[in-house]
């Protein structure tokens, strides 16, 4: 064998194995989508057996039920209220706490 005949010989033992490494990579890859469409199929089985909800209908509040429901707000936003003037003292309290000098 000449030069010209090993070169092509290395050439196209080298362009074999690089064949073979995208083979690979698009092996892997394929399993990886398999596995993938796999989850996706479970996932959309699981959506499609899901029982269809109908929203309850909006009813109109009477003047009897208005009271308490304008209680019921006012209670709702005191709490929210209560929660975050809690949460405000909370964080000064731990910006209080810290000690600049350990800095």
């Amino acid at each position: 064998m000449t030069g010209y005949g090993w070169m092509l010989l290395v050439v196209t033992l080298a362009a074999i194995y690089a064949l073979g490494l995208v083979g690979y990579r698009l092996l892997l890859s394929a399993k990886k989508l398999n596995t993938e469409i796999a989850k996706s199929k479970e996932l959309i089985e699981e959506l499609n057996s899901f029982e269809i909800t109908t929203p309850n209908t909006a009813e109109a509040n009477t003047g009897a039920d208005l009271l308490s429901l304008l209680g019921q707000r006012r209670r709702i936003g005191l709490a929210k209220e209560q929660r975050i003037k809690s949460r405000r003292r909370r964080l000064v309290q731990r910006i209080k706490d810290i000690d600049i000098e350990k800095r």
